[in-house]
């Protein structure tokens, strides 16, 4: 049972160390990535997701390689989580040629057609109109897959979430609108801008919006299965609520003054990973069996920095027809 009362999905535990590993994965990106910044190694600002690895990994794991995605500009997770390698990403974001666009977008704007990810953006709230389309894509394809639209919660004050909301219920499209609400829009509180809930603002439109402890991975797939199937069966758009917290500022160059110091150390205790090692230790698996995985991710994340920092830079080359 979960905190609502409702049954939940069992999963194994050989699903549950392939989540172990791939939030590890993500949660080691993002320190690395953190560091290159502080060395002046990465141009402009990116925004990473420590704390955040549950969300993209549960959904992830519920959908088909077919099925889309829409990142959010702090989406380096749900980008490895659908299944672009560290490599691949880390060389984008330093702006290497060996990166999946060739290092010419950088940390924000991902695209990657083999993983069909569509497209993130710097722009806050810019996928919603962005998902009714490729939504009424793929309804008017009769194609059998949803896409996954991710969004903060401040992004849900923005007048085209309201639209897009609008439409996707009105149209009846596959779509399903995955909130990460880990309180802060930059350095504002979530209370201090909005009197309703996002889940709230969805059911506005007649649509189905559940919630869900956002660092607790199993619970997320479990909810996410659920949404799925429904999505696909009846063509209709959702919403599901993940409750988390960025234990990282906004950017890597943001220091949280805004945060209580009290708040931080409360959300500390609820780590993903921790929570999820604590309970594979719980489910009597072996405590090498983590090591290993420990082992493993280092491995692929050192490889993936010497990887990036060896390739080349991109280079352009621009014609102008008179």
């Amino acid at each position: 049972m979960n905190e609502k009362g409702e049954k939940r999905m069992s999963v194994s535990n050989s699903m549950l160390l392939e989540f172990f590993e791939d939030m590890l994965l993500i949660r080691r990106f993002e320190e690395t990535l953190y560091n290159l910044a502080q060395q002046g190694k990465v141009h402009g600002s990116v925004h990473l997701c420590v704390g955040e690895e549950a969300p993209p990994v549960g959904v992830s794991a519920s959908l088909t390689q077919e099925d889309y995605i829409l990142p959010t500009h702090r989406g380096h997770g749900q980008a490895l989580a659908k299944g672009v390698t560290a490599k691949q990403l880390l060389s984008e974001i330093l702006g290497r040629e060996t990166g999946i666009c060739k290092g010419r977008v950088g940390s924000m704007h991902l695209y990657d057609t083999t993983t069909n990810i569509l497209g993130s953006n710097g722009i806050v709230g810019a996928q919603f109109p962005m998902s009714v389309g490729i939504g009424l894509g793929i309804a008017l394809q009769n194609l059998n897959r949803c896409l996954v639209c991710y969004f903060g919660d401040g992004a849900s004050n923005q007048g085209n979430f309201y639209e897009a909301l609008n439409m996707a219920s009105l149209w009846n499209l596959p779509i399903i609108y995955l909130c990460i609400n880990n309180l802060y829009g930059m350095g504002t509180h979530y209370e201090k801008t909005s009197k309703v809930a996002v889940h709230e603002k969805a059911r506005m439109f007649k649509m189905h919006a559940d919630t869900v402890d956002g660092n607790d991975v199993e619970a997320i797939y479990a909810k996410m299965v659920e949404i799925v199937a429904m999505v696909k069966t009846e063509q209709k758009p959702a919403l599901l609520e993940c409750y988390s917290y960025r234990l990282s500022g906004h950017s890597a160059f943001d220091a949280r003054p805004y945060r209580p110091k009290a708040e931080l150390e409360a959300w500390k205790k609820l780590d993903p990973i921790g929570r999820l090692e604590a309970n594979l230790l719980e489910n009597k698996v072996e405590p090498a069996v983590l090591e290993e995985i420990k082992t493993r991710v280092a491995q692929t994340i050192a490889e993936a920095e010497q990887y990036a920092l060896e390739s080349p830079f991109t280079t352009f080359e621009m014609t102008m027809e008179q």
